[in-house]
């Protein structure tokens, strides 16, 4: 989904990277959830499990979660590392657009 997603799309692609026993990517979900839905139907929001699916982390050279990337027109044009503020996901996504 997430590669026809890449070659279809020309909205912004926002993947976060998270794993099941990662306490910070836990912490993230509910933040990063709220700033998903103040910009529905203008981007694309994916969630990988980097246990189920290592290959696809490994490809975009995750190393560590929780990692969100940020895709426009086959580009990866951003990455944020870690728990950010609420605001800075949004100022992100909005310079994205």
């Amino acid at each position: 989904a997430l590669r026809k997603l890449y070659h279809d799309s020309d909205r912004l692609i926002v993947v976060k990277y998270a794993s099941p026993l990662c306490g910070p990517c836990h912490t993230l979900k509910p933040i990063l959830a709220k700033v998903v839905d103040e910009f529905d139907g203008k981007i694309h929001y994916v969630e990988i499990d980097v246990e189920q699916d290592p290959d696809i982390a490994e490809a975009a050279g995750v190393v560590g979660t929780p990692t969100i990337q940020f895709f426009k027109l086959k580009d990866k044009v951003g990455e944020l590392k870690g728990v950010k503020q609420k605001s800075q996901y949004r100022e992100a996504i909005q310079a994205y657009l």
